[in-house]
């Protein structure tokens, strides 16, 4: 009698099993949405642009992008807080939006932690010290001697308060003990301005800068990052001449807390084979970005180990909102 009630539920449980599949078994089921904190049209909107297609190609489904732009993304990643773990809600991030802004702002809707599920880094931007040519300085160390030698003359633009450009430069400035305004700017307005020789310099995304450096309306000094980039080696990293974590920025994919780990592992290899497509590769590799793929673990590691030493760089140069 024991065996036959065993049976009866087994059979029963295998039934139910059979009845309601795993979300592994099912995913993905309907469109993914990314929703994004950046406008259209910017660097964020163009790559998760790029990403979606391929992804969409690789998983069968329609990847749609959706913009909330605000200041630090908030409403976008809170908005993907209250999403359903199921992996049809992602967001593009970037470094500062997780590792930067829970030290800018009193109080997030968020913890970069605790409240996402990290799918994975896709790849680092270097980012590029540039200067106008009225500059009378050809080396990094001729910027740092002549801003030493005129404190607080020398100006250079930002897109804006805590972005990457504002707080890496912000941890130079620390390092070499020189004092460079900061004149913030609203988006890709900071470009034109160190063009024009409104201000002196700016630290900016390789791909922007490439072809300014190339007609000679820019002069580069340094990189950011660990190595130099294949598309201009002649530009020596911050590194290798003396100055520490001044590194690429990342640009990864998160999901709402508590995304299934099945769902999680077909995300990141979709996400990993997505980004190596020859095609999209060769497309971000041009424009100066290193394609490296990297796991959920990999990505928290990197977040957590950044948040104290953006704290503190937050805290000495006093960055607030805007």
């Amino acid at each position: 009698m024991l065996e036959r009630i065993v049976c009866r539920t087994g059979f029963a449980l295998a039934l139910a099993t059979a009845a309601f599949p795993s979300p592994a078994q099912t995913y993905p089921s309907r469109p993914i949405h990314f929703i994004i904190g950046s406008a259209p049209g910017s660097v964020i909107d163009t790559v998760t642009r790029q990403l979606a297609d391929a992804l969409g190609s690789d998983i069968h489904q329609p990847v749609i992008v959706e913009n909330r732009a605000s200041a630090g993304g908030i409403v976008a990643l809170e908005a993907l807080k209250t999403s359903a773990p199921d992996g049809h809600a992602l967001s593009v991030v970037a470094m500062p939006q997780l590792s930067v802004s829970p030290s800018m702002f009193k109080r997030l809707p968020y913890d970069p932690l605790k409240d996402f599920t990290h799918v994975g880094i896709l790849f680092r931007g270097p980012q590029l010290l540039v200067v106008n040519p009225s500059v009378a300085a050809t080396t990094l160390a001729e910027f740092v001697a002549l801003t030493a030698s005129q404190p607080g003359r020398l100006r250079y633009s930002s897109p804006g308060n805590g972005t990457p450009t504002h707080v890496l430069m912000e941890h130079f400035k620390y390092q070499a003990k020189i004092d460079v305004q900061h004149i913030p700017y609203k988006g890709p307005t900071a470009n034109a301005a160190v063009l024009s020789g409104e201000v002196d310099a700016l630290l900016e995304g390789v791909g922007p800068m490439q072809p300014f450096v190339r007609t000679g309306r820019l002069r580069a000094l340094a990189v950011t990052g660990s190595r130099r980039i294949d598309s201009m080696p002649e530009v020596p990293t911050f590194e290798e001449l003396g100055y520490k974590d001044i590194d690429a920025v990342w640009v990864g994919v998160i999901a709402p807390r508590d995304l299934p780990a099945p769902v999680l592992a077909i995300l990141n290899r979709a996400l990993t084979r997505a980004m190596r497509t020859p095609g999209l590769r060769k497309t971000f590799e041009e424009a100066g970005r290193i394609v490296d793929p990297g796991s959920p673990q990999e990505m928290t590691a990197t977040i957590t180990e950044e948040i104290p030493r953006w704290r503190e760089v937050v805290r000495r140069a006093g960055i607030s909102p805007e």
